[in-house]
């Protein structure tokens, strides 16, 4: 009844259309043109062509998996960068052939668990992964900070030891952070972006850093020797003050500090949060 495809063996503009008619009634609207589609999903999201299948019905694309293989809780995984159908093939048994597809490439290339990303409240996608075996594991959190007058923070004494840095200078805080990212808020994904990077040394050993554009934090890190003493508000201030952002935007996942600090600036919260799901791979 169907054939399915590898996204490799279709062109990007098929891809964009299984895309985009599978999105066309979401939840979030997809209004988006095919050369950004493209440049993001298989540029920063890490979707890889290859691990990607598109199912057609009498020649007509009716449903889409993306697939990216990323390296989370220091095991190999393959994450679902967007699963899509037609509407008139939902309940066809398509989304889980799809995803059966999805399952055997990841066990195929090694990896150890499977994961992805869904909007809270969509309850028929949530409860589908269930069935299939996904469990909700962490909570996405999105807020925006509005950079009015009266809540800029003020400068303290440590902005004078915030430095310019690089990727692969703010990188080397994951020797020390163990803490669990977000998709969008881990390295692969921000290293494709036009970030900035600024640092704080002690002793030569960089122990706090961020990672921003002018409309998005994506990293903001302090070693917990260093904490409640300004550290986060001078990184801030030097992205405030070199980028001049509007606002700027913060996606956090399950961690009390960034909520609680999050608070402490007046960041208001997003009317949409997202569930991280994973599935082991025995």
């Amino acid at each position: 009844m169907y054939e399915i495809k590898k996204c490799s063996e279709v062109s990007d503009s098929i891809i964009f259309k299984a895309f985009t008619d599978g999105f066309a009634d979401y939840i979030i609207k997809v209004n988006m043109e095919e050369d950004f589609f493209i440049s993001r999903f298989f540029g920063p999201e890490g979707n890889n062509r290859e691990l990607s299948y598109i199912a057609f019905k009498e020649n007509i694309p009716v449903g889409i998996t993306l697939g990216g293989v990323k390296v989370g809780e220091n095991f190999k995984t393959l994450r679902c960068g967007g699963m899509s159908l037609i509407p008139s093939e939902r309940g066809s048994g398509l989304a889980k052939t799809l995803m059966e597809f999805h399952e055997k490439k990841a066990r195929e290339i090694g990896c150890k668990q499977l994961f992805l990303e869904v909007i809270d409240g969509n309850d028929r996608a949530i409860n589908f992964y269930k069935k299939i075996g996904y469990e909700k594991v962490y909570n996405l959190t999105y807020r925006k900070w509005e950079l009015k007058y009266e809540n800029i923070i003020n400068v303290n004494t440590l902005q004078s030891k915030v430095e310019v840095m690089n990727f692969e200078d703010i990188y080397s805080l994951r020797e020390m952070d163990y803490s669990h990212l977000p998709w969008q808020g881990d390295f692969p994904y921000f290293k494709e972006l036009p970030c900035n990077y600024y640092g704080i040394r002690d002793n030569g050993n960089i122990i706090a850093g961020i990672a921003s554009t002018n409309n998005s934090i994506f990293y903001l890190w302090v070693h917990p020797k260093f904490r409640n003493k300004g550290y986060a508000t001078a990184l801030l201030s030097r992205i405030i003050n070199d980028l001049k952002p509007i606002e700027l935007n913060v996606t956090y996942s399950n961690n009390s500090l960034a909520h609680t600090y999050a608070n402490h600036l007046n960041m208001k919260l997003k009317p949409i949060s997202q569930l991280e799901m994973y599935k082991w791979l025995c």
